[in-house]
């Protein structure tokens, strides 16, 4: 959550996690089919990071959204139905 007075604040005066959930906002606004959230908590403290993952999940939920979320902490994947290490994929492509 943002605090009211940032509504109108310039993007740029805006701290990089606010910037983050901004986008994060924006990505929402037209009820997307497939959301793809790319390190969207890197920036954010774990009390922000936390809250801001429930509610990108709740968002994604409530618009029928399938959510493809990209972190390289594994301390995430709790947080998620379904998870995917990356290297593994690739190994079964044959890239190494």
């Amino acid at each position: 959550h943002l605090p009211t007075s940032l509504l109108h604040k310039p993007v740029l005066e805006l701290s990089i996690g606010q910037q983050q959930r901004v986008a994060a906002a924006r990505a929402l606004i037209g009820e997307p089919a497939l959301l793809i959230a790319d390190e969207p908590t890197s920036a954010l403290d774990y009390d922000n990071r936390t809250a801001f993952i429930e509610l990108l999940l709740e968002e994604a939920n409530r618009i029928g959204s399938t959510l493809v979320f990209v972190s390289h902490d594994p301390s995430l994947e709790k947080l998620f139905q379904r998870s995917v290490y990356l290297p593994s994929l690739n190994q079964a492509r044959g890239i190494e």
